[in-house]
């Protein structure tokens, strides 16, 4: 077997110059532990679900700025991130990330990571329309540092066999 057609390709993604920037509509906050955001969304529709497979790759920059005293203090903050197709996880994944303090600007400590590409192989998609949501969950310990999604992407491939 091999492919009847090339894939077809279907993507969000978003850039962000500052993850920090609270004022950019691009800015995703999730401030509080247990707070979820949906981050990105793609639709694809899959007409024969028994040969068909979902290739999804996904990329989120996760910025923390703690606060929390009047010196830069060590932070500590857990996010999931989770994809879903149609309101149900398929994937997730927990980052625990330990940070030293950095700076020297009273009350300003921030830093970033890049979670690299979540690649996924969806081999049962529904057949119809489905939705793909890349899901961010703020899992960390009170007091929690200040989260903000910034850049990300999520592509979904169609690939039918």
């Amino acid at each position: 077997m091999g492919l009847n057609k090339g894939p077809f390709v279907v993507d969000q993604s978003v850039s962000v110059d500052d993850p920090y920037d609270r004022n950019d509509p691009d800015v995703i906050s999730i401030p509080t532990p247990g707070d979820s955001e949906e981050v990105l969304t793609v639709d694809v529709c899959v007409k024969q679900p028994h040969k068909t497979q979902v290739l999804l790759d996904s990329m989120v920059q996760v910025a923390v700025r703690a606060t929390l005293s009047p010196f830069p203090v060590n932070v500590t903050f857990v996010v999931e991130y989770e994809l879903e197709r149609n309101g149900t996880t398929i994937a997730s994944i927990t980052n625990e990330m330990d940070y030293l303090a950095v700076g020297s600007t009273p009350g300003v400590n921030g830093r970033h990571n890049n979670f690299p590409n979540f690649p996924l192989v969806d081999e049962n998609p529904n057949q119809g329309n489905n939705t793909y949501v890349l899901r961010c969950t703020n899992f960390s310990p009170n007091p929690s540092p200040f989260i903000t999604i910034g850049s990300r992407s999520l592509k979904a491939s169609l690939f039918e066999c």
